[in-house]
């Protein structure tokens, strides 16, 4: 298999690794895409509080089905009281929802084979961002140093080999 490709940045105390769907060729779906963010996820789940989920209606129930979709969003911690809408005029273009993160929010994204299942989400630490997926675009784990080398090896360990890029 060839190397993945990642980009790391420092950004103060944190580190930042984007792996950037487009430049590796692979789609969502694919087992080595899974497995970044699963060494993302197993690096810094002691730190995850909040899980953050932006999704359109539509675009959900056409993938998934209303009903699948209606448990999952319950599932992951969305309310009436924590959703909020964007809008293009009168048109809902998209929700989204802040909620905690629990175990079984952790474990719905661990063992997902297509990690698009929600066009953009959030794990956070409080309100710092620890891992950003961004529309099939990018997938981002942001890091303390120390958890940042357990990502590395946490890929070494499922046999994914990879290239980091360092960017300024």
């Amino acid at each position: 298999m060839q190397a993945i490709t990642l980009y790391r940045k420092s950004l103060g105390e944190d580190v930042s690794f984007e792996y950037n769907i487009y430049d590796n060729k692979f789609s969502p779906s694919n087992l080595a895409v899974r497995k970044v963010l699963m060494a993302m996820m197993d690096s810094v789940r002691a730190r995850l509080t909040h899980l953050e989920v932006e999704y359109n209606d539509r675009m959900l129930a056409d993938n998934w089905g209303a009903k699948r979709s209606a448990e999952w969003l319950v599932l992951l911690g969305a309310t009436k009281e924590n959703m909020q809408e964007n809008r293009s005029g009168d048109i809902v273009v998209s929700r989204k929802f802040r909620a905690p993160m629990t175990d079984e929010s952790y474990e719905f994204f661990y063992t997902r084979n297509d990690i698009s299942v929600f066009p953009h989400y959030r794990m956070q630490e409080e309100e710092a961002d620890r891992i950003v997926f961004y529309f099939s675009r990018y997938l981002q784990l942001i890091a303390p140093r120390r958890e940042s080398e357990a990502f590395l090896a946490g890929l070494e360990q499922v046999q994914l080999p990879y290239k980091v890029v360092e960017l300024g």
